[in-house]
């Protein structure tokens, strides 16, 4: 795997952080997407947003087992996909649907779903694929970490 180097945009003029991969952020809520995208980076992570299943979808690749976002029109920058924050409701493809999806394309990505629904209105949408966990909004950062465990450690 290609390692990929960023300047932090919130450290002080100091090294280049290592990158370790890219995490895929799919929410129509901006403060959400950017606090994760903060805390993706303390972990020495490269978040990417979207607000919507299909706007995902479309840049990511496979190739030789390896899953990819391709980001930018004329000359994308290519990052290894290494997880995904998915909203569970989401306009067109919801996020049980984008898991699922994300799950046939890459079995063995991490996937936590995120949700300000109340239980009984979440229903509706059905499980998540086995393995995958579904939060609370507001939720834990410590729950968020052991939902993508096997990324963070």
């Amino acid at each position: 795997m290609a390692r990929i180097t960023q300047h932090s945009p919130h450290a002080a003029a100091g090294p280049v952080a290592q990158i370790r991969g890219i995490v895929a952020i799919v929410d129509d809520d901006p403060q959400i997407s950017r606090a994760l995208g903060m805390w993706l980076e303390l972990h020495s992570l490269r978040a990417t947003h979207h607000t919507s299943a299909e706007s995902l979808l479309q840049v990511i690749h496979t190739e030789d087992g390896v899953a990819t976002l391709h980001i930018g029109v004329s000359n994308p920058v290519v990052f290894p996909l290494v997880g995904a924050v998915l909203d569970l409701n989401l306009p067109g493809i919801t996020g049980i649907e984008l898991a699922t999806q994300l799950r046939q394309i890459i079995p063995e990505l991490p996937i936590a779903i995120i949700t300000a629904l109340r239980d009984e209105d979440r229903v509706r949408y059905g499980n998540p694929p086995p393995g995958i966990h579904c939060l609370k909004k507001p939720f834990d950062l410590d729950a968020l970490e052991d939902a993508l465990f096997p990324l963070l450690h």
